[in-house]
């Protein structure tokens, strides 16, 4: 043998190894190609919907198959796919890619069907499977690798396109409270009346954006000289506590007007909740007649925290307590009046439980003592409406340093002005 036939085999051995390297380096490029067109498509979704459609357009691309599907979540398959019910079951579970195979002769028209999980981290969100009919080539692990790639593009696009969704869904939800909580705002008193000899002082703080607690001065008479003042507090909270507010003010207002004594004010709010109510939320009132020349306050309770009357120099403090049932519960709230007359310094502050049940960080509730304490020793100070006000809102905020707010917290102070007052006032 010459020397170049004894080198011929081993040119030709090369040759052919430079013709597979070269055969795999083309096949490892058009991968890379492949799964690089695929990020551009379906990654580049953030809708849902859209991604399972991609990912099978992008596969059709790649991987010849006689079937496909994206089965998210639980979705069943559907009948054609029954004999491959236990690898789509096993792969769902698992979050492995598998490839099963069916012998001739089997029920079926599939030949060989892929399997593989659609991943979002650790998370398998669902299964992506391919099939082939009888006679066609089986799939491989090549196959096999070149689907996960896209697959796993594809998770990753479904869980962005998600947190996509509730992003926008939180900002639109966001939007629609800011605009609830201005309605809402706008529904309460834009100020305290100002009345000679009397004081009077609000404060409303919501625990979400929106809320349920409520507060109104409502004039009683031509001349203004009675004035209907009231606090109410919805259960619940959110949205559907603010809608009930909203209904709950106007009826409450509508029937004032007509110079009803508060009994009858709450009694026909209630019928009329009875009537109309559409949820399971229910309302306590404190409705309160106060008459401005003579210091006359006739009053009803329907269920509410009893608000609390503190004398001139701050050393009595007793209870407006009065019979009555909640508001929205019953046909039958068995109101009883209240009656009593402010003297010059005397001072009612309406709560709602918002204020005795803040919890600080140990999770310690406020308490009736200390509101009592923060009213008695402002009153004896000599504080108007408004320094009463103060304190008591001050002593929740330090109390409640650090905690969150838990409830609705609406306060209203009424103030018959004594000469120490006025003369600190001026």
């Amino acid at each position: 043998m010459t020397p170049s036939e004894h080198d011929r085999p081993k040119r030709a051995d090369s040759e052919q190894l430079l013709r597979d390297l070269a055969r795999e380096t083309l096949e490892r490029y058009r991968e890379i190609n492949l799964l690089y067109r695929a990020s551009e498509t379906i990654g580049a979704s953030l809708d849902a919907a859209e991604v399972p459609r991609l990912l099978l357009a992008e596969t059709e691309r790649v991987v010849a198959s006689d079937a496909a599907a994206v089965l998210l979540g639980d979705s069943p398959a559907s009948d054609g796919w029954q004999p491959a019910a236990e690898l789509i079951e096993r792969v769902r579970l698992t979050g492995r890619p598998d490839i099963a195979t069916w012998p001739p002769g089997r029920e079926g028209r599939l030949q060989s069907a892929l399997c593989v999980p659609v991943r979002a981290g650790e998370k398998v969100l669902g299964v992506f499977v391919l099939g082939r009919k009888r006679g066609r080539r089986i799939f491989t692990a090549g196959d096999e690798k070149l689907l996960l790639g896209i697959a796993s593009m594809a998770g990753v696009a479904l869980e962005r396109a998600r947190l996509h969704e509730q992003e926008t869904q939180r900002l639109r939800l966001e939007e629609e409270l800011a605009v609830a909580r201005r309605i809402q705002l706008a529904l309460l008193p834009p100020g305290v009346p100002v009345v000679a000899g009397w004081s009077f002082a609000a404060t409303y703080q919501a625990a979400r954006q929106v809320g349920g607690d409520f507060y109104d001065f409502l004039p009683l008479a031509p001349d203004a000289r009675r004035l209907g003042v009231v606090i109410a507090d919805v259960t619940g909270k959110g949205v559907p506590a603010a809608l009930m507010m909203a209904y709950s003010r106007a009826v409450v207002r509508a029937e004032s007007m007509a110079g009803r004594s508060p009994v009858d004010v709450l009694e026909r709010t209630n019928r009329l909740i009875m009537q109309e109510r559409q949820t399971r939320l229910f309302l306590s009132a404190f409705y309160a007649d106060l008459d401005l020349d003579s210091g006359r306050l006739v009053y009803a309770n329907a269920g509410h925290d009893a608000p609390l009357w503190i004398s001139a120099d701050g050393r009595d403090c007793r209870e407006l307590d009065a019979h009555g049932v909640i508001l929205g519960a019953f046909g039958d709230i068995g109101l009883e009046p209240g009656e009593g007359n402010l003297e010059p310094g005397d001072t009612v502050v309406l709560y709602t439980d918002g204020v005795t049940e803040a919890r600080n960080a140990a999770a310690q509730l406020f308490g009736d003592e200390r509101l009592v304490n923060a009213i008695t020793q402002a009153v004896a100070d000599g504080n108007a409406a408004q320094g009463v006000l103060d304190s008591v809102v001050g002593a929740v905020t330090a109390f409640t340093a650090g905690a969150d707010q838990a409830d609705d917290l609406t306060i209203v102070v009424v103030q018959r002005s004594s000469e120490r007052v006025q003369e600190s006032e001026r």
